[in-house]
């Protein structure tokens, strides 16, 4: 090759071959069409695009939302301790009134309208704290915080 002379005279092209010669290449049979790819890649990259946004949109709301949660947990935590609580601290004074006047400890009487008051009460106070009140705050503001 380093010492060998190329002969090209025999693949020299001429203008006659310049005429002659096609416009464009054939397509063969089943290529699509660059021109409609193109226009059909370029609407799917726009609806990427906009999907892309939507998506960035819920995920920001999303973020909020968390957010808001994590505040709210923080802000409902010291509320709840208390109401638990105050549950756990009256539920037992009636606990010791109720066995203070079962063993009639010193004398300890209590009417029959007044241990019904206080029993009665107790199912309010754990039923009613519990199942209201405290589903209230803890539900009631996650849905108000995800709508």
């Amino acid at each position: 090759m380093a010492g060998e002379q190329y002969d090209d005279s025999a693949q020299r092209a001429s203008l006659q071959d310049l005429d002659r010669a096609p416009v464009s290449l054939p397509q063969p049979e089943g290529t699509p069409d660059n021109a409609n790819d193109l226009a059909i890649l370029r609407e799917r990259f726009n609806e990427v695009v906009q999907d892309r946004d939507r998506i960035q949109g819920e995920f920001d709301a999303l973020k909020r939302g968390s957010s808001t949660i994590a505040e709210l947990d923080k802000l409902i935590a010291p509320s709840a301790k208390k109401a638990f609580n105050y549950m756990s601290v009256y539920s037992v004074g009636v606990f010791y009134l109720l066995v203070m006047d079962g063993c009639h400890f010193h004398g300890f009487d209590l009417q029959e309208s007044v241990l019904d008051f206080l029993v009665g009460s107790t199912a309010v106070t754990v039923l009613g704290l519990v199942g209201m009140v405290l589903t209230g705050i803890f539900i009631g503001a996650r849905r108000a915080v995800t709508k």
